[in-house]
């Protein structure tokens, strides 16, 4: 970010010169993330793939204090979120880093539809790790503050060919909650559509251990 010219003075480079115009220290610190990134390819970025949580528990202290300071250990607006999504695809490749964006945006679509459904903000788990087998923690309704967790899957195909896949991990968390359902949203349709499912309804589609398979 900094070079030295002929004259023996440092002055920003490019790069300096486009953090030092953002106005706000954090957009200035974040841009300063993404290219230590994209220069050195640090070890904890592989980290990212994992969640927020996972990557802020892990990484060097120093690492962690930038993104601290940088507004990126919390939140949920469309600019963190996209912090995190590009860090997470630049350390798994672009095929992934595009349906990691469907994902995201079926999420977000879960998180409002909650926000609706029961008057109270739900938790947006997966942004903070990916590790806990479900996306969304809710609650059942307005007057009953059960736990309810959320398996949110997303399609951008048409309704007759949209298909969703679950892991071993999704499918055994759906299992052992107590509450639990699964959104799965059509997001081609000018509207999106949801379908709501309850674990029993999803479980007919569910293949059995048999075997060595």
């Amino acid at each position: 970010w900094i070079e030295v010219t002929p004259d023996g003075l440092l002055q920003p480079t490019v790069r300096g010169e486009r953090a030092m115009a953002e106005s706000d220290d954090r957009r200035r610190l974040r841009i300063l993330v993404l290219d230590h990134v994209e220069a050195e390819n640090p070890s904890w970025l592989h980290l990212a793939p994992a969640g927020r949580r996972e990557t802020l528990l892990h990484a060097p202290v120093g690492v962690r204090q930038i993104l601290v300071e940088a507004g990126l250990a919390y939140g949920e607006d469309e600019e963190t979120v996209a912090f995190w999504d590009g860090l997470a695809a630049r350390a798994r490749g672009s095929r992934d880093a595009f349906l990691s964006e469907i994902g995201r945006r079926g999420e977000r679509l879960t998180v409002n539809h909650e926000a609706a459904r029961t008057g109270q903000c739900p938790k947006w788990v997966a942004l903070d790790s990916s590790a806990e087998g479900y996306d969304v923690l809710s609650r059942m309704s307005p007057t009953d503050s059960r736990r309810l967790t959320i398996e949110v899957k997303a399609s951008e195909r048409p309704l007759s060919s949209a298909v969703f896949h679950l892991t071993r991990n999704e499918w055994e968390t759906a299992l052992e909650s107590l509450n639990h359902v699964f959104h799965l949203w059509v997001i081609s349709a000018p509207i999106p559509m949801i379908a709501v499912l309850s674990v029993e309804q999803v479980s007919g589609h569910i293949p059995a251990d048999s075997g060595n398979g």
